[in-house]
């Protein structure tokens, strides 16, 4: 989530626990500070986009991360508030990167969770990365009192239950409308709007990628990708891109052209559709003898290249 969002949570979670949302309160501080510290790691962007996305929502967002991090907040405010309790000081701030990390965990870009036992993101796919509605009820419980912070709070996991069975009733609808010819369904949130959900359908010959509308019933088809059979296949999916995508995003797609002697392979990440065109790709390029010459990883357009060493 953005980090307004963060923040907001770690300042309603110090209301809930009773500490107030003082920031005079070394307790409100730390699950603040907790609550926003995980996002610490926009500091690789200082050596470019590749950098930043391979290390974005890893190990700051693991359990070992948070462990780590409270304590390094903790350690701060005793320096601060030496009267404070070292103990019940870091318990607050581990719980407040709690709270960043779960919440993470419901939109479609995940986290680490588990890092380093398990190197995958894990997600829920149930929010988009900023989100207004869960944001507007996290502020009205801030700002209320009485009965009315209390329908605030309330509501929250009304709407994430809300959330999950709409993406249960979009899964089940396009099971309807494609019956059995396909492997798996992956909904994410779309970026189009709140009704919408962004749908890959994975059969053995293809990936489509279409969004599904729920006030309408309309099923839109953006794209249909052929599947690569290619006899190197196997060594761009090695590559160091080829690594790097599997970790970066569980929705990918191979799509290759023939430019010449040379053979290029296009990375796609097919969670994201924006402005008719998928956000994030990758290029490896490889001779005639099947020798890798060239990798790049390009977020957000393909014009926005970064090299990757071969």
């Amino acid at each position: 989530m953005d980090p307004v969002t963060h923040a907001a949570i770690g300042m309603a979670v110090s209301k809930l626990s009773g500490n107030g949302i003082v920031m005079s309160n070394p307790m409100t501080i730390g699950i603040v500070a907790g609550a926003v510290f995980p996002d610490i790691d926009i500091v690789m962007q200082k050596w470019g986009d590749y950098a930043y996305l391979k290390n974005h929502r890893g190990v700051t967002h693991s359990i070992l991360g948070i462990a780590i991090s409270a304590l390094v907040i903790s350690a701060i405010l005793k320096l601060v508030f030496p009267a404070v309790n070292m103990l019940e000081l870091y318990l607050w701030s581990a719980l407040g990167g709690l709270s960043h990390v779960l919440i993470d965990l419901f939109n479609s870009y995940g986290a680490k969770i588990l890092w380093p036992i398990i190197k995958k993101k894990f997600s829920l796919s149930l929010l988009l990365t900023f989100d207004p509605f869960l944001l507007g009820l996290i502020g009205g419980y801030i700002f209320s009192s009485g009965v009315f912070q209390n329908i605030f709070i309330g509501l929250v996991p009304i709407y994430l239950v809300v959330r999950a069975i709409m993406r249960l009733g979009s899964a089940r609808g396009l099971a309807k409308i494609f019956g059995n010819d396909f492997k798996s369904i992956s909904l994410l949130p779309s970026l189009t709007g709140f009704f919408r959900w962004h749908f890959i359908l994975e059969t053995d010959r293809y990936n489509i990628v279409g969004e599904k509308n729920m006030l309408c019933r309309d099923v839109r088809i953006i794209k249909k990708l052929d599947k690569l059979q290619d006899e190197a296949l196997d060594k761009v999916v090695l590559s160091q891109l080829g690594e790097f995508f599997n970790e970066f995003t569980p929705l990918s797609h191979i799509a290759c052209e023939k430019k010449g002697s040379i053979k290029r392979y296009i990375f796609i990440d097919m969670r994201y559709y924006i402005r008719d065109n998928f956000l994030h790709h990758g290029v490896l390029e490889m001779d005639k003898n099947n020798r890798i010459v060239r990798q790049s990883f390009n977020p957000y357009s393909m014009k926005r290249s970064c090299p990757i060493a071969t």
